[in-house]
């Protein structure tokens, strides 16, 4: 029998640092059997329905902005992965694009944007633990009004799910290696300029990202066991582990 495929999607980079940037969603497909198939948006993607499951991840550009040449695409192609029944997770930007689609909205934060490691309150703990989760988004979601909310921060809704789709606010994936394509790309750029203003450093960000990696990924892996249970993928269900 064929293993499960989940696409996913990244943004501005090769299909190989989308790989990176998946993060421990790529060791948790490798241990559960879910063969994963990365794409860029702005490109070719495979028909939603030859796929099992689709994940977006993040970007620096703005969900909520129609401006952005790839967008209008990108927001037809999960309209028919939708239609489809084919499940989506969402993260950071792929959860704020997917609330935008399933009718919530996506928004600039407004000042309530959250940028480092950071603690929310679960209403699911069995499926998102409280944290600390890294967080860095400049950009929020309202969810859906048809979705269940399952966790929220004093700034904003962190994690919605509905049917069999799920998108999240902060970043379950993060690992030292994607931590890295992050830092690449934000040196020299405004947003380093505004670090001092937020009370981070790319230093701190990087040891404590360090720090947390065993215990992030367990964490991770439980939601991501979550979902793949919901969406079909894990033929052989079974618990995250150390």
């Amino acid at each position: 029998m064929d293993s499960p495929t989940m696409l996913v999607i990244g943004h501005g980079v090769d299909p190989e640092t989308v790989l990176v940037q998946a993060g421990t969603l790529v060791s948790w497909a490798a241990e559960r059997g879910v063969r994963i198939v990365p794409g860029v948006a702005g490109t070719a993607l495979p028909d939603p329905a030859s796929v099992d499951a689709v994940a977006v991840l993040g970007s620096a550009e703005g969900a909520w902005d129609d401006a952005v040449p790839w967008l209008a695409d990108e927001i037809a192609y999960l309209t028919r992965t939708i239609e489809a029944g084919t499940p989506i997770l969402g993260i950071c930007f792929g959860g704020q694009l997917l609330a935008r689609v399933l009718g919530g909205t996506a928004h600039p934060a407004d000042g309530r944007h959250e940028n480092g490691w950071r603690t929310i309150t679960s209403y699911e703990p069995d499926v998102i633990v409280e944290g600390p989760w890294m967080e860095f988004h400049f950009d929020a979601f309202t969810a859906p009004p048809t979705s269940e909310v399952l966790a929220r921060s004093p700034r904003c809704d962190q994690a919605f799910r509905q049917d069999r789709h799920l998108g999240v606010q902060f970043h379950p994936e993060i690992t030292p290696a994607e931590f890295e394509t992050w830092a690449t790309r934000w040196t020299g750029t405004a947003i380093e300029a505004r670090f001092a203003e937020l009370g981070i450093s790319t230093e701190g960000l990087r040891a404590e990202t360090a720090e947390r990696a065993d215990a992030s990924r367990v964490a991770s892996w439980r939601l991501f066991d979550d979902f793949g249970r919901r969406a079909g993928l894990l033929r052989h269900p079974a618990e995250a582990t150390a």
